[in-house]
């Protein structure tokens, strides 16, 4: 339990430090020669202690430090393979929601988002699903816009119009 509990913290960890761009700097090249994270930091005693971690030498240590920036650069690195450059969090990745109703999708369908933001649909596909306001997540992939709304399983293809 507790060592699960200590994954999901390491995780999330360098998740948020992937979509804060700390480790943008160093994830092109290598992985940082200094631990950015220190377990016993991250650990109230009694957790360090209830997960065994008091027993690891200090090289153990620094490895079991070492391993949420080796995981962030991987991470990092699989996330920008297919985008080519760089993209910043705000560039590459849109969560809003729908305005108003939504119906799915038919063939050129256009999406007005709670943000202000238009957007329309960039290959055929039909789906319909009926919701209020459902949560919307847009993302580039490659060189395309992708859009997945909440309660939809599959994602759709679509160009900014405003």
């Amino acid at each position: 339990m507790v060592v699960a509990s200590l994954f999901r913290r390491c995780h999330a960890i360098a998740v948020l430090g992937l979509l804060a761009g700390a480790p943008a700097a160093y994830c092109q090249t290598a992985v940082p020669k200094e631990p950015i994270l220190d377990v016993q930091k991250l650990m109230s005693m009694s957790d360090f202690k209830e997960a065994g971690l008091q027993k690891l030498s200090p090289e153990e240590i620094r490895s079991l430090n070492a391993w949420p920036s080796q995981y962030a650069v991987l991470v990092y690195n699989a996330a920008t393979k297919d985008a080519g450059a760089n993209p910043t969090p705000s560039e590459s990745v849109i969560e809003t929601r729908m305005d108003g109703d939504f119906e799915g999708w038919s063939g050129d369908t256009i999406f007005k988002l709670a943000n202000g933001q238009i957007w329309q649909q960039a290959s055929y596909s039909y789906t319909y699903h009926y919701a209020y306001r459902p949560k919307v997540l847009i993302y580039k992939s490659g060189s395309t816009y992708r859009m997945k709304v909440e309660g939809v399983d599959s994602d759709i293809a679509v160009k900014r119009l405003k």
